[in-house]
């Protein structure tokens, strides 16, 4: 089994050695590790000489992380592809993890996920626990309809995914400037079963004054984080799903367009009713929904919050 390692960076020169050393720190070391710079201003080559003869360094004109992990992904020889983000680390064993457990897999399995530990001045949570989910640790559970799991958001810096299994749910979609990695684990999904493991395979970093970080952007830019999330929900919508899949799709994209329509409530609000009754027509429980958008519709800011409920923590890092 060869495994490939794809790392996209933008000007991270001078944290990309730290994701970089915890690559080639693996017990199990990678077949590959393939950096794309993705149009840095200063001069990556450079930082990363030291590297050379471990690592194949491509540079790109800068479009965004999913082109670059596109890239990655064409480049690869692997037949296992994984991804790390170059502000953050992996587990010296996350690897060996991957190996152990495909090692028991049946051949039909698409991606490999384990958990991870999001970090920050304050504060350390990891992804099951804010998911509210438990996944055994020391091996891994089989999930065979894995929509659920992903469709509020999955990171890949703990993912293992097959080749084929990746071109046959599309790659990423470089018009996302965020969400491509839980948009693409939503079609991934419908390829085929994942296994999960609970061990902690990656630390996603939020570091001080990171200014390239894309949680930087779905903080400054809220009302397109909500546009994403409803885009790559009814691109999930449109597809050919079993009733409880498109039960669940629907669920996540009315709660899409409600959060969509009270980020618009302050300064259209003719397209925030709009999108309300959007909302309300593919709630999968019709009088809830209406009797939400109708609510929310009449008292503004103090009905929208009384049906949000938010936790940042996925936005720390």
């Amino acid at each position: 089994m060869r495994i490939s390692v794809i790392l996209p960076t933008h000007a991270r020169e001078t944290v990309i050695r730290e994701a970089l050393d915890s690559i080639l720190a693996q017990t199990r070391p990678a077949d590959e590790i393939i950096v794309i710079d993705d149009g840095s201003p200063g001069d990556m080559a450079v930082a990363l000489r030291p590297y050379s003869g471990r690592i194949r360094l491509f540079r790109q004109e800068n479009a965004g992380v999913a082109a670059a992990r596109n890239r990655g992904v064409a480049l690869a020889t692997g037949d296992w592809l994984t991804f790390l983000d170059s502000d953050d680390l992996w587990r010296p064993d996350r690897l060996a993890v991957l190996e152990r457990d495909l090692a028991e897999a049946d051949g039909d399995v698409v991606a490999h996920l384990g958990n991870v530990l999001y970090t920050g001045e304050g504060y350390a949570e990891d992804l099951f626990a804010i998911k509210g989910v438990d996944f055994p640790r020391g091996r891994a559970a089989r999930l065979q309809d894995p929509l659920a799991f992903v469709i509020s958001g999955m990171t890949l810096q703990g993912a293992a995914i097959r080749r084929d299994a990746l071109a046959a749910a599309g790659g990423f979609d470089p018009s996302m400037r965020m969400l491509s990695d839980t948009a693409f684990f939503c079609q991934l999904a419908l390829v085929g079963p994942f296994l999960v493991t609970g061990d902690i395979l990656a630390e996603l970093r939020r570091l001080p004054g990171d200014r390239n970080a894309v949680t930087r952007l779905r903080r400054t830019a809220g009302h397109y984080a909500q546009e994403m999330h409803v885009h790559y929900l009814e691109r999930l919508a449109a597809r050919d799903l079993t009733p409880a899949q498109r039960r669940l799709a629907h669920r996540h994209l009315s709660g899409a367009c409600f959060l969509l329509a009270q980020s618009l409530f302050s300064s259209d609000r003719a397209a925030a009713r709009r999108m309300l009754r959007r909302s309300a027509s593919i709630h999968p429980s019709p009088l809830k929904g209406w009797l939400k958008a109708a609510i929310a519709g009449a008292f503004g800011p103090i009905g929208f919050r009384l049906f949000t409920a938010r936790n940042d923590m996925l936005d720390r890092s």
